[in-house]
């Protein structure tokens, strides 16, 4: 995965709950008087919210962190960089090479990079 959108994910990440809270500023009637208020009953959207974006970034975390290994692996069987995967490059990895009919969706003789994630992703739930 590229790095600048790595970064920028981590920067969300990050500065959501500064964003998140000063959106809750615009959008209550009365702030101040809000926030201070000792029942909290409007606290909890705020926490329900805060909540659903740390779900949120984690995972995009993780699914980033999947995208970037399954790129890593399709660039270094790409052996002529040609964007796929023909069948003596996939001859590197044995289960790969066995399967490769299985995984050649549209039987043009080369894997691209979303045939080769099915396949990582196979291997991934064996």
């Amino acid at each position: 995965m590229n790095t600048t959108i790595k970064r920028l994910t981590i920067l969300a990440a990050v500065f959501a709950p500064f964003f998140m809270t000063g959106a809750a500023l615009l959008v209550l009637p009365h702030p101040w008087e809000t926030l201070r208020s000792i029942q909290g009953q409007d606290w909890i959207w705020l926490i329900l919210l805060g909540g659903m974006m740390l779900g949120m970034y984690y995972f995009a975390g993780v699914y980033f962190e999947d995208e970037e290994k399954f790129t890593e692996e399709f660039l270094r069987l790409d052996a002529d960089h040609d964007g796929f995967i023909s069948r003596e490059d996939a001859k590197v990895l044995p289960e790969l090479s066995r399967n490769f009919d299985k995984y050649d969706r549209d039987h043009d003789g080369r894997l691209c990079h979303t045939d080769f994630e099915l396949f990582e992703k196979a291997q991934l739930a064996q």
